[in-house]
């Protein structure tokens, strides 16, 4: 897969689309006296934006532009990640995270065709020893 830098525009489209709506909501709910409700959302959002960067420091930049691509793009997908003690790249695993990824989505879509949903948690761990481990868990609702 090589990024070209329309689909990187179209991405950056997308993705700034989607943060002016979840802003103009935190700021919906602040006008209308629900400031509680306001900074939930606003936390939820921080809290994204905080996972986002720490998924980049993985050194996948393939694999990352996938995954937020299809977050972004894909909405019957809801897909969250976490990465723990990401002191080393997977840069050597790229390319075979988003075919891996690619295939499983693909296969998801032809198997679940009339889902309404699918939940992917993504959990990318690196142990003391620096051996990389991916787990993935995966809800489909109907």
């Amino acid at each position: 897969m090589q990024i070209e830098l329309d689909d990187v525009l179209q991405l950056l489209r997308v993705y700034r689309h989607d943060l002016l709506n979840q802003l103009q909501l935190v700021d919906g709910y602040a006008g209308m006296g629900q400031h509680d409700v306001s900074r939930e959302k606003l936390q939820v959002l921080i809290n994204q934006l905080k996972n986002e960067r720490i998924l980049q420091t993985i050194q996948a930049p393939q694999f990352v532009f996938w995954l937020i691509n299809l977050k972004l793009n894909e909405r019957d997908f809801n897909i969250n990640w976490e990465v723990e003690n990401n002191h080393q790249s997977i840069e050597e695993f790229d390319h075979l995270l988003v075919h891996d990824g690619k295939l499983l989505t693909h296969y998801l879509k032809q198997q679940f065709n009339d889902f309404t949903q699918v939940h992917m948690f993504i959990q990318i761990n690196f142990d003391n020893n620096g051996i990389l481990s991916i787990k993935l868990r995966i809800l489909i609702y109907r």
